[in-house]
């Protein structure tokens, strides 16, 4: 039905209407909603649903920073027939590097000698370069090397040392015949035992003279870097009793700063000449004007002493001299002739070969090395034919009396007996205190 179907009276009507309603709600008093009261609320969570109810908040990522790469550390034990190229390139070092560590010259001159065994230590940048070189000479002395920019700087790093006395005793018996059996079985080391056979050797030839019985006792110097011994330093003090006579030595250090060893009363060890030219050996064939020669079978005068020893062995100089005659002939074969002053000649037959710059007129030193023990010439085994001339006359190199040295002067005597008398003190309770018969192993005292 269309609007102009209804009757305009009605429509009339309802527009009338309509607008006086719209009046009515636009001119009613507007009504507030009620205040909403508070009431609590106490909320409880079970603990299992604490991780679906509770999100702890997440705090900000901080940006990642790049912390800088640190230096590595190497360190690389020589090998033998290393060089110092090889272990550059090993550490990962360019020979760059290398030419200018030697670039120091004479103050890395030790680097031209590496000894197999010592460890050189290399602190390198990650860029490859060198930072610090350190190679242990010693225990107590280090070679450090540094970069300075594009070159390097070294210098000589002393360790901290303690000193402390230590002492050994022992005896020669069946079981140690020789001075080198029983001072191992005491504990001492090789070099030690060397240098108690250099203390005594003008008075005790220790290829002849020991005996069943015999004993020694050492005061001697152990050296420790951080707890840790390192190395023996030198004998202090020592006492030999050698068939039945005892030999006191005790070390002294002068007023200009010379050291040797003396008796007690400041007597000298030391003679113008050894007894023994070659040390730990055994006599084969003494002095005996009337020997059977053990190749030609006959009786032939035997004018020396021969020492046994391995081919090889050092042979020293008795003392000191010009060598007059370095030569080889078919039956001394190689040998060498020392002069001593105008009274004294020495002889050293049988030798393997002269030692380095031993030559006629060479002049020498009581205790160096002139060659090594061999068995050139008339000779059936290794050994060492040893004589004794005085005025040209052959003696028993064995018995001759030999000339002393000098004795601690008397202006430095009062020093010497103050400076030793607390030594000779500690050896004497040792030696008095110990049973020389039973071996012992060193003990140690502060």
């Amino acid at each position: 039905m269309s609007m102009e179907a209804y009757p305009k009276t009605h429509l009339k009507i309802a527009l009338a209407t309509a607008c006086c309603l719209l009046v009515m709600i636009t001119t009613l008093p507007e009504k507030q909603a009620p205040e909403m009261s508070r009431v609590p609320v106490s909320l409880s969570i079970l603990p299992h649903e604490i991780d679906r109810h509770f999100v702890e908040p997440v705090e900000p990522v901080a940006e990642a920073i790049d912390e800088p790469l640190k230096p590595t550390q190497t360190r690389i034990t020589i090998k033998s027939g290393d060089s110092l190229s090889a272990i550059f390139s090993r550490a990962g070092l360019s020979a760059g590097e290398l030419q200018r560590v030697m670039e120091l010259g004479k103050s890395v001159a030790v680097l031209k000698r590496i000894i197999p065994g010592k460890t050189l230590v290399f602190e390198i940048d990650p860029s490859g370069q060198l930072i610090t070189l350190n190679y242990e000479e010693t225990p107590l002395k280090h070679l450090v090397i540094t970069r300075k920019g594009e070159h390097f700087q070294s210098y000589w790093q002393e360790a901290e040392a303690e000193t402390l006395i230590s002492y050994g005793s022992a005896s020669i018996t069946s079981d140690h015949p020789s001075l080198y059996h029983a001072g191992k079985a005491a504990g001492l080391s090789d070099a030690l035992i060397m240098k108690l056979s250099y203390v005594f050797q003008w008075d005790i030839s220790f290829a002849l003279d020991l005996r069943q019985g015999d004993s020694f006792s050492v005061l001697f110097e152990d050296i420790y870097v951080d707890g840790e011994k390192v190395k023996e330093g030198e004998i202090l003090a020592a006492q030999f009793n050698n068939m039945g006579k005892v030999y006191t030595a005790v070390r002294y250090v002068d007023s200009a700063g010379r050291q040797d060893y003396f008796a007690p009363d400041g007597s000298s060890l030391r003679k113008a000449f050894l007894r023994d030219p070659v040390h730990f050996s055994h006599v084969s064939s003494s002095f005996n004007l009337k020997r059977l020669h053990p190749i030609h079978n006959r009786v032939m005068p035997h004018r020396g002493i021969d020492y046994a020893a391995n081919t090889g062995t050092p042979v020293l100089a008795a003392g000191d001299g010009k060598v007059s005659g370095a030569r080889q002939n078919n039956a001394s074969g190689r040998y060498v002739v020392i002069q001593h002053g105008e009274q004294y000649t020495t002889k050293y037959l049988h030798l393997s070969a002269f030692a380095q710059a031993i030559r006629s007129g060479s002049t020498v030193k009581q205790g160096q090395v002139i060659g090594y023990v061999g068995a050139s010439g008339w000779a059936t085994a290794p050994h060492l034919h040893y004589e004794f001339l005085v005025d040209g006359v052959h003696r028993n190199p064995r018995t001759v009396k030999l000339p002393d040295a000098q004795p601690i002067p008397k202006v430095e005597l009062d020093r010497f007996v103050l400076s030793t008398q607390t030594l000779l003190a500690r050896l004497n309770s040792v030696a008095g205190n110990t049973n020389l018969a039973l071996l012992e192993t060193p003990n140690r005292s502060r």
